[in-house]
């Protein structure tokens, strides 16, 4: 499950850059997209799915909205509409691995946090947040976990340090 990394400026065009992938259905646009959050400026990991991508990658041609499939790592581009839809099953019936594969990524980042900021009441929130996370069914707040997480992250590690450096062991 180890993710591609694909860093996007933003397109010459419009100034923008995104990743969003296909998740299901959408009644007004047929497509629902879920946009990811980027890591670091302009970075974004890539799982086996669909996406929507838009932005430009050095050394790449852009991506213009541009519908891709990755599938073992190798990512086939420039689909058209129809082609997507017409797999709107087959990424249907690979929600509960998206979501697994989602819960796995934050408990990479909880893990972190841990071994950054090796308190035990860290470790005891961590722990925490994962039993929350095991409990969620819902693939739109495993999202907004992530989102959290890849912003709040380095934040939460000096603001633990802050609190606990001053504490023997607890």
């Amino acid at each position: 499950m180890k993710p591609q990394i694909l860093h996007l400026m933003p397109n010459i065009t419009d100034e923008k850059r995104w990743v969003a992938e296909i998740t299901g259905e959408d009644p007004t646009f047929k497509l629902k997209r879920d946009f990811q959050p980027d890591g670091p400026e302009g970075v974004w990991e890539i799982y086996d799915g669909w996406y929507q991508i838009h932005g430009q990658a050095t050394g790449v041609s852009p991506f213009n909205k541009e519908y891709v499939h990755v599938q073992n790592g190798r990512m086939l581009r420039h689909l058209n509409f129809r082609y997507v839809l017409a797999h709107l099953e087959d990424i249907k019936a690979a929600e509960p691995e998206r979501m697994e594969r989602m819960r796995q990524q934050i408990y990479t980042m909880l893990d972190e946090i841990k071994r950054k900021a090796p308190y035990q009441p860290v470790e005891e929130a961590m722990e925490r947040q994962k039993e929350d996370c095991n409990m969620t069914d819902e693939p739109d707040q495993l999202l907004g976990a992530i989102a959290i997480l890849k912003k709040r992250k380095d934040a939460m590690i000096k603001e633990y340090h802050k609190t606990f450096e001053n504490y023997q062991e607890w």
